[in-house]
Parts: C-alpha cells; sequence; structure tokens
C-alpha cells in the first residue's frame, strides 16, 4: 500500500485562512483528486462555521473525505485520524489524494509514524476525566508530572495531560517510556507549504470571522454549549468557541469577543507558520505571497508540475 500512496498522495499544509482549501478544490478539479482532512477541528461536525469547514458549495465542486465525522464528544487523536486516512488512501486507489489542513502533527505522524500506545479503556479515562476535575489543572498537571517525570513541563493542554495519566494508570508504563520506537508511518510523500504575506493574512483572518458571525457562529457556539460537553474535549477549544461562549454565557460582549477570538486566530496561524518553517524542512514552500486568484494559479501551476 505504501507504494501507491507515495505515487498518489500530497499535501497542502499551512495556516489558517491562507486559502488552501480554494487551492485544493483547483487542483482536484485539474487531477481528479480526492480531498481528504488534515485539520484536527474540522473533523468534527458539531461546527461548521467556526472552524471554517468547506462550505457544502466546496464540498460539492470536489470530493471532500474525513469533514465533520465525528460528533464533538468523540474526541479524535492522531493515531485515529493516521488509521482513517490510509483507510481512506486505500479505498480510494488509484486515484490521486491531496491531504488538505494546518495540523502538522497529522503529517509528521503519517509520513515518520506513531509509537504503539495501547489506548486506555473508557472507564480509565472517565477516571482520568473525574481526576482533573477534582483537583483542578495544576494539582492535576502536578500528578501528572510524578506518574510520569519525563513529561515535558511547558505542557498544559488538559487532553495531553489526560492523555498522559490515563496511560500510566493503564499500562502501569509511562507514557514518555512508550514513545520511543514509531511505526506504521508510510515515508515521504510531496507537502506543500503556505505561507502567505501577513499583514494579507491577518486581513483575511479579521475579515473571515466576520462573515463566520454573518453567518451564525455565535448560534452554533450556542448550540454546542447546550450539549454540556466536557471543557477539556478538543472542540471546545477551538479557535473562537470560548470567546463565543462568553458572549452567549453573558460574561462578555460581542464586539470584544470579536477582538479576542481575532487574536486568538492571528496567533493560531503564527505558531502553524513557525512549526511549517521548523518541522517541513523538506517541503516545497510558498512565501509571501498575495492571497488572490491570480497566486492561486501560479500556485496551482508549480504545484501541478510535481505532482503531475
Amino acid at each position: 500500500m505504501s507504494n501507491v500512496m507515495k505515487a498518489t498522495l500530497s499535501a497542502l499544509y499551512g495556516p489558517t485562512a491562507s486559502g488552501k482549501t480554494a487551492l485544493a478544490i483547483e487542483l482536484a478539479r485539474s487531477t481528479g483528486a480526492a480531498i481528504l482532512n488534515a485539520d484536527s477541528m474540522q473533523v468534527y461536525s458539531d461546527l461548521r462555521i467556526v472552524t471554517a469547514r468547506p462550505s457544502p458549495v466546496e464540498e460539492a465542486a470536489a470530493e471532500h473525505r474525513l469533514y465533520g465525522l465525528l460528533s464533538g464528544s468523540d474526541p479524535c487523536s492522531v493515531a485515529r485520524w493516521v488509521a482513517m486516512v490510509k483507510a481512506e488512501i486505500e479505498r480510494l486507489r488509484p486515484r490521486p489524494v491531496i491531504l488538505v489542513g494546518g495540523t502538522g502533527l497529522y503529517l509528521n505522524a503519517l509520513h515518520n509514524g506513531l509509537s504503539n500506545i495501547p489506548e486506555p479503556p473508557p472507564q480509565v479515562r472517565v477516571a482520568a476525566q473525574d481526576r482533573l476535575e477534582a483537583l483542578g489543572l495544576t494539582a492535576f498537571r502536578a500528578e501528572v508530572l510524578t506518574l510520569d517525570p519525563r513529561t515535558p513541563e511547558t505542557i498544559i493542554d488538559p487532553q495531553r495531560l489526560l492523555r498522559i495519566w490515563a496511560v500510566s494508570q493503564a499500562t502501569g508504563k509511562a507514557l514518555s517510556q512508550w514513545q520511543g520506537d514509531k511505526q506504521g508511518g508510510i515515508g515521504p510523500f510531496p507537502i506543500f507549504d503556505l505561507a502567505p504575506n501577513r499583514a494579507n493574512l491577518h486581513d483575511r483572518i479579521n475579515r473571515r470571522f466576520d462573515l463566520m458571525l454573518e453567518q451564525g457562529a455565535l448560534q452554533e457556539v450556542a448550540d454546542l454549549l447546550a450539549l454540556e460537553l466536557p471543557d477539556s474535549l478538543p472542540i471546545m477549544r477551538a479557535v473562537g468557541v470560548p470567546e463565543l461562549a462568553a458572549v452567549v454565557q453573558d460574561r462578555d460582549n460581542l464586539e470584544t469577543a470579536r477582538e479576542k477570538a481575532c487574536a486568538s486566530s492571528r496567533q493560531y496561524a503564527k505558531r502553524q507558520l513557525t512549526w511549517g518553517r521548523n518541522q517541513l524542512a523538506n517541503a516545497i514552500k510558498f512565501r509571501e505571497y498575495p492571497i488572490d486568484l491570480e497566486q492561486v494559479k501560479i500556485i496551482k501551476a508549480d504545484i501541478l508540475s510535481v505532482i503531475g
């Protein structure tokens, strides 16, 4: 299967609002490729607007897969995404496939593989959540560091801490000990790293969030909050959710929430750009370009010269 993957697989990586969807659709039309989601938030069904999932019109323009597939109550691990992508590539072959998204960990795991870490059973995951809620984040993190002293001190993400705790409890072995050997990677495939002009990108981020509000983002977040999901779930930390949740819960006004959400999105884009610069040394890079239709055509032609 890996030979077929290498021959037909490519990826578009880039920050949020960098024009990946439009470019992917253009490439799919030219190559007959299917578009597979490589964005950790767009895999969930609950937030089409806030996560900037492709619209129904865009999805109709080319085949899109692994978008809106899971409920927000059903977290998608990196290993689960890799397994789903491999299954889709196998099912679709010999058609070309374009991975599209800004979750670099997904692409890295597909390329290099993952450690074969046992999945903690549901009751242990529930126990981890109960423990977090009983102790609070600070004390829970201290307990995690006791269970697995090699846990990087920079980790503060509740979902990552929950996993470290659960793996340790379920297996009797620290997560860091499991992470030595990696398996299941498919090896190199072409990755196109998009890094547009920052001023242009920031303007697009701001305008896109205004469009999200016009399309009903506030109601979408209100509907999500009505599900009463744990705050530790990934979907509850999607960019824009905490900010709009504060409006729904009368803890903030919409104007201030908009400013905060746009700032969060710009910070997220900066992290994605940094990751691409540092982790994708062998990617084919497009730097400091304006995000417009003419540039999409130029980049499309360059990519087609590589993938055919």
